[in-house]
């Protein structure tokens, strides 16, 4: 497994009265600071925690203990608070939250929804000991790529090795492939050079170019762990096309093999149980892999097309338990087999027991490919509601391709399926290990219509 640097972590142990605030403040400020957050975004990071602390001061008993956790990410600051309570008003984090002047208790819930849109990242969790966890992560600001006209360009002779890049190889890199490789191929984070150098640094990416013994850079690839089973990778990206006749069609096909098997025998002596490509593009040696599924992708004036998803087993799977709805029993029971997947499938149920009243989602915007991505973060008894309101707000956004992901590893999130079928949502993909269990990809397959805006 890649091995990720020492994180640095900061922690204060406080009591909920607002005559500590100021306490709360300097702490949270000065610890994003030395965790290499801009003055912006450490302050962003500042007024959410404050707003958090302030609502616990003012919603719970006076003298309850709250833990505060900085940690250090490389290219992010995350707080994790750990509250004396075993509830919040969940609604506030949602995307589509409002607020009603009309209503005390929705002014109350200002400072949550707030905070909620201060940060980057927001998960809500429970402890073993039943006490709610808010994780709130705010990232460094990077200045994006500028695509400029493409400059005469060399590639390397077929005398290259594999080898790891230095940060301004890798920049020089990531900001070539953009002539090379269709936008919608390429990661987002490949708009910002100084991320990915950051994410490189920090343990959560690793990366690969080829280079020739003249210091020609031929191409590239990366991967990350995106569980603790799983890698993924994003590549391999060859600095060549078809209007560089320089490069014979040889060379093009042994730099993008030489670039997946370094990655491969990387990962080979890890825990890793495959590797997962989500966005191949035509350099990718795709007999190294078999296919797990398609995603439809729509387009404004063209039809729609498949993306399939790539994978390469890398050791034998060690099974898993599948939490699941019947209503996807028949598509889940179906893809384990022809997958050849070992799984114990546990069916869920609604046996009438009680719910939080509201349910939390957290959303990941594409919007160079119109797509956006939810996940669900609480369960509660709005969920069909919530998950309507949800696409109401990405039609006037004009977003097409829409997903909604479930870990099948936990058992609470099968409880969003009957809402999820009500919205029209259908099972499309599944990803192995790709969470704390198996990921169940679904989309909303009819495109969503933009409404006119007067």
């Amino acid at each position: 497994m890649t091995k990720q640097q020492p994180r640095r972590q900061a922690r204060l142990t406080i009591v909920d009265d607002l005559a500590f605030l100021p306490t709360v403040q300097t702490f949270i400020e000065s610890t994003a600071l030395a965790f290499g957050l801009g003055q912006t975004e450490a302050l962003a990071l500042t007024l959410a925690g404050e707003e958090i602390f302030n609502y616990l001061c003012t919603h719970v008993k006076p003298g309850a203990e709250v833990e505060i956790s900085g940690y250090e990410g490389g290219y992010y600051a995350a707080l994790n608070f750990i509250l004396p309570i075993r509830n919040l008003a969940m609604r506030s984090f949602n995307l589509t939250a409002t607020i009603n002047i009309d209503d005390e208790n929705s002014l109350d819930e200002m400072g949550l929804l707030l905070a909620s849109r201060m940060v980057d990242q927001l998960q809500i969790n429970q402890n073993n000991n039943g006490r709610l966890q808010l994780l709130l992560r705010k990232e460094k600001s990077y200045p994006k790529t500028a695509i400029t006209d493409r400059a005469p360009f060399t590639p390397p002779t077929d005398n290259f090795s594999t080898v790891t890049p230095d940060a301004e190889e890798l920049k020089f890199f990531i900001s070539e492939s953009h002539h090379y490789t269709s936008p919608e191929l390429l990661p987002l984070e490949f708009y910002y050079p100084g991320k990915i150098v950051d994410m490189v640094k920090a343990g959560d990416y690793r990366a690969a170019i080829v280079r020739d013994t003249v210091g020609r850079i031929g191409g590239g690839i990366i991967w990350y762990w995106s569980s603790t089973k799983m890698v993924e990778c994003y590549g391999p990206f060859i600095l060549a096309d078809d209007t560089t006749p320089s490069i014979s069609p040889e060379l093009h096909q042994t730099m993008a093999e030489a670039l997946l098997e370094h990655c491969l025998n990387a990962i080979a002596r890890s825990p890793a149980v495959g590797l997962l490509n989500r966005s191949p593009n035509p350099n990718l040696p795709q007999h190294h892999f078999e296919t797990l599924g398609t995603v439809l992708e729509y387009h404004n004036t063209t039809p729609p097309t498949e993306t399939p998803a790539l994978f390469r087993q890398m050791q034998e799977d060690p099974g898993a338990i599948a939490w699941i709805d019947p209503d996807f029993e028949p598509f889940l029971r179906s893809e384990y087999q022809r997958l050849t997947l070992p799984r114990k499938i546990r069916l869920t149920s609604d046996s009438g027991e009680t719910r939080a009243e509201f349910s939390v989602l957290a959303t990941e915007f594409d919007r160079a490919r119109q797509k956006v991505t939810l996940r669900p973060l609480w369960a509660g008894n709005d969920m069909v509601k919530n998950i309507a309101d949800h696409l109401t707000l990405f039609t006037r956004e004009g977003l097409a391709n829409i997903f909604f992901i479930i870990d099948l590893g936990q058992s609470w999130q099968a409880t969003f399926t009957p809402a999820l079928r009500e919205n029209g949502f259908s099972p499309r993909l599944l990803l192995p290990h790709g969470g704390k269990g198996d990921l169940l990809i679904l989309q909303k397959t009819e495109p969503q219509k933009t409404e006119s805006v007067s």
